[in-house]
């Protein structure tokens, strides 16, 4: 019988397990919330894989009555996050490139909706049940209560919708450092990973949250401020939107 070890990192609300051989994670959810994530995690894992973009593959999928498992082959390499400060110079411009190609995916073949017109909704509900862990914000909005986020994201909504209409990319929705894999040898990129939010949005969705994640130096020291800026100088962005950034950054403090 197949043996499994409990992994506890990330933030992810299901049971997460890897295989003793390491070629396998399962997650499995066993309330109606996070049950609906792991649906959307695995049709997108499926949708993905599918356009030999690398990826993990969907190997099994049990459901019943109390409780649903999706367990996905392992992508091979190690976390973007993991790297050592010697190699991040040097993965700076493959980790722009992987998001580049990510997004260079035709958006007429991607059935996921990420856009404005879906994610706002989503935040209005989340304030609503009381579901923002103002615990967990960025260090420019702690202090802040969630109706007053809420106020500013809706206030901005109209000029990022604006925007976001010229410029709809295949996003992966949480392009964090830990969900982008290289070879730690040769610094090639392998894939992603967490790809329950991926779907059609502003490519500035993504160029927020990997800069943010690349930044925030007491996540991931070994880069910093100046590895965010060549970080979307090597995706091609030399003059960033300033104001979309921001505004993709609050949009996640509701997730």
């Amino acid at each position: 019988m197949e043996q499994w070890e409990r992994v506890t990192l990330g933030a992810t609300r299901a049971e997460v397990r890897r295989s003793s051989d390491g070629a396998a994670y399962a997650k499995t959810a066993r309330d109606p919330s996070t049950l609906a994530e792991l649906v959307a995690e695995r049709d997108r894992v499926a949708w993905l894989a599918a356009t030999g973009f690398p990826a993990p593959a969907v190997l099994d999928w049990v459901e019943d009555a109390a409780s649903a498992t999706l367990v996905t082959s392992t992508v091979a390499g190690v976390p973007a996050s993991d790297l050592a400060p010697a190699h991040v110079a040097d993965a700076l411009p493959r980790l722009a490139g992987l998001l580049r190609d990510l997004h260079a995916l035709p958006v007429a073949g991607c059935p996921f909706d990420h856009r404005l017109a879906v994610t706002v909704p989503t935040a209005v509900r989340a304030v609503a049940a009381d579901q923002l862990d103002l615990l967990d914000l960025d260090p420019e909005r702690r202090g802040r209560d969630a109706a007053s986020l809420l106020a500013d994201l809706l206030a901005d909504r109209g000029r990022a919708e604006a925007a976001e209409a010229h410029d709809l990319v295949v996003c992966h929705g949480d392009p964090c450092l830990p969900n982008l894999l290289l070879d730690p040898d040769t610094l090639t990129p392998t894939g992603v990973v967490d790809l329950g939010r991926l779907g059609v949005a502003d490519r500035y969705l993504d160029l927020a949250l990997l800069t943010r994640s690349a930044a925030a130096t007491d996540l991931n020291p070994q880069y910093g401020a100046e590895a965010a800026r060549t970080l979307l100088r090597e995706y091609g962005v030399g003059d960033p939107d300033e104001f979309r950034l921001s505004y993709y950054r609050l949009l996640d403090e509701f997730f």
